[in-house]
Parts: C-alpha cells; sequence; structure tokens
C-alpha cells in the first residue's frame, strides 16, 4: 500500500484506533485499501477520496460494530480535518466509509464508494474471507463455533456477496475467490457426512 504524506497522517491514526482489533484489523483495512487502489485506478475513480474512505472505512467498529459505517462518520470526520483534508472532498470520503457494508448504510452512490464496497467484499470471501468469518462469527455471535453449524454460516456470507459486485475487475476477481469458498464447503459437508 502507497500512499501520500497526508494518507499516511490518516493511516496513523487508524492504526492507533484499531490497535487490537480482531475483525476491523489493521491489516484488513490496509489489504482493503490495496484493492482500492487497484480497482480504483482502473475504473477512473478519485483517487484522493477512495483512498482516504478506504484507510477510515472501519473506525466505527470500536464505537459500535454492528452499525459501524454509521458509527465512524464522526471520528473520520475529525480526522480528515486534522490532516488538513480538502473540505470540499470529505463529504465523498464519508461516503465512501458509509456504504461500504453490506450490513446495512446507504447505497453507494458515487464510483468511489462503488470501488470502496467492492475491495471490501473480496475481503470478506476466498481463503481470506473464510479465516475472517470465523474471527468475525466468533466475536459478534453469529458463530457459535460448532463445526457442523459452519455450512449454513458459509452459505449466508456466500448469498450476501454473490451477484452484488459494481466493478468488471471486482467481479472477475470475485468469481474465483467465491469458487474456492464454494469447493470448500462442499468439501467441508463430504468431511462431516464422512465421505471424504
Amino acid at each position: 500500500m502507497k500512499l501520500t504524506a497526508q494518507q499516511q497522517k490518516i493511516w496513523d491514526q487508524v492504526k492507533q484506533t484499531l490497535a487490537g482489533e480482531p475483525v476491523a484489523s489493521t491489516d484488513h483495512v490496509e489489504r482493503m485499501t490495496t484493492w482500492c487502489q487497484t480497482l480504483g485506478e482502473a475504473a477512473g475513480a478519485k483517487m484522493d477520496v477512495l483512498i482516504a474512505g478506504a484507510l477510515l472505512h472501519d473506525v466505527g467498529v470500536t464505537v459500535n460494530r454492528k452499525r459501524h459505517y454509521t458509527a465512524g462518520r464522526q471520528r473520520a470526520a475529525e480526522i480528515l480535518r486534522e490532516v488538513g483534508f480538502p473540505e470540499e472532498m470529505t463529504e465523498k470520503a464519508l461516503h465512501v466509509l458509509e456504504s461500504h457494508s453490506r450490513y446495512g448504510g446507504p447505497e453507494p452512490g458515487t464510483l468511489e464508494a462503488k470501488v470502496g464496497q467492492d475491495a471490501d467484499a473480496l475481503e470478506y470471501i476466498g481463503a481470506i474471507g473464510i479465516l475472517r468469518a470465523v474471527v468475525r462469527g466468533l466475536n459478534d455471535g453469529s458463530f457459535d463455533g460448532k463445526i457442523s453449524h459452519f455450512p449454513d454460516y458459509l452459505r449466508s456470507i456466500l448469498a450476501k456477496v454473490e451477484g452484488t459486485f459494481h466493478t468488471k475487475q471486482a467481479e472477475a476477481l470475485g468469481r474465483s475467490r467465491l469458487a474456492y469458498m464454494k469447493s470448500f464447503l462442499e468439501h467441508i459437508e463430504k468431511e462431516l457426512k464422512g465421505e471424504a
């Protein structure tokens, strides 16, 4: 993840805010932001807006995990002000934060917000997505830790993402990650039946 001096200042604040956070971890934010850089450049997004929103997208987790996409708005706005982010771009960057989640918040209404949601979705699927699902589920209670319940839990994650990508590049990248998850799901179901 390559950052400008101003973006680095934002990142430094985010790392402090999310230190010790197991789900919306700093490594997740770093990967999501890197995906935004890749997808955003290819799509012609306004990169200053997109990267600021991506770096800040999970700061609300420490305030209210379930509604982090709105709970983080105030802290994100403060950070943007502190680092001298242009006022005329602040609302657009905050929209990236507010619309990144598939669990709530507004629909992404700008190219930057669509790229942000796609980048976050890529973190939600594939091998990383499976690991993050377990950590998230055990932390928020959506997964009880019983292996026999995991296939249904995994199906619910697949349903949140499949067919929801906004950019062609993210959809292409997501296809192989979704295929991996489906293969994993088939395999775990065979193991649970004693067939593999």
